[in-house]
């Protein structure tokens, strides 16, 4: 608000254009978002106008948290360190259990997104319920519960409400799953950051296919152990991912 008063003043003759208030002018002109306001918000790819109302959708979003308390389904896509959510999520379990958070990992529950089950209205016993993420490369199929080819021009699709439910010492899958990369942007990639995260990549998750999968050697990024994973070779070929935000 501030810089926007300080443009408008700039543009009056009323104070001196700076080099950074011209930034911030050509910034809104060109309908982009300024140097100065992303290096301090979350990352983000849209325009402005998409940009500005994706800040008010998660303004909106902790505001109503706040003031009514936790949602039945929390916006992954809303949290500007969704890593940081995940990791309450397994410690609000390991506390309450008793046991170490070292031992705990995320079991992927996919609901049903048909008319015939409406999402739900009330928090899950144990772990969240997560909305917000889409997939490029590939579509959920709703009814077979599983990866497929995505539709002719169809570049995004909505993954369903996923449970992400805590387990003790989880059996990794070892047949019909592809791990799948979430990422924050479209642009998959990122830096680590002073926490040890990345600053794009958030986890992986186990999504349910009916094509044929192999296992393969674990990723640093996804544990420390040397273990086989299941995955399959033609999503991976694919260039399959999910996003928490898009470019609109």
């Amino acid at each position: 608000r501030g810089s926007l008063r300080q443009v408008q003043l700039a543009l009056e003759g009323l104070i001196i254009l700076s080099a950074d208030l011209e930034a911030i002018s050509d910034a809104l002109f060109d309908q982009s978002v300024p140097e100065q306001w992303s290096r301090r918000a979350y990352p983000s790819l849209k325009p402005l106008r998409a940009w500005f109302e994706d800040l008010v959708a998660r303004t909106a979003f902790f505001q109503e948290w706040v003031q009514h308390g936790s949602p039945a389904i929390f916006w992954i896509s809303g949290f500007f360190f969704p890593q940081g959510f995940l990791t309450a999520t397994l410690q609000n379990y390991a506390r309450r259990r008793g046991l170490p958070i070292d031992s705990l990992a995320f079991d992927n529950l996919y609901l049903p997104d048909d008319a015939g089950h409406p999402r739900p209205t009330s928090p899950p016993a144990t772990g969240a319920y997560i909305r917000g993420l889409f997939l490029e490369g590939a579509r959920w199929d709703g009814p077979a519960g599983c990866l497929a080819d995505p539709r002719p021009k169809e570049l995004f699709a909505p993954l369903p409400v996923i449970h992400m439910q805590p387990q003790q010492d989880r059996v990794l899958p070892t047949v019909g799953m592809y791990r799948c990369p979430v990422y924050k942007i479209l642009s998959r990639r990122g830096v680590l950051s002073t926490t040890g995260h990345s600053t794009n990549f958030v986890l992986w998750l186990d999504v349910p296919t009916d094509i044929n999968t192999r296992h393969r050697g674990s990723l640093v990024s996804e544990t420390n152990l040397q273990v086989q994973i299941c995955d399959c070779e033609y999503w991976a070929k694919a260039g399959v991912a999910a996003f928490c935000a898009l470019r609109y």
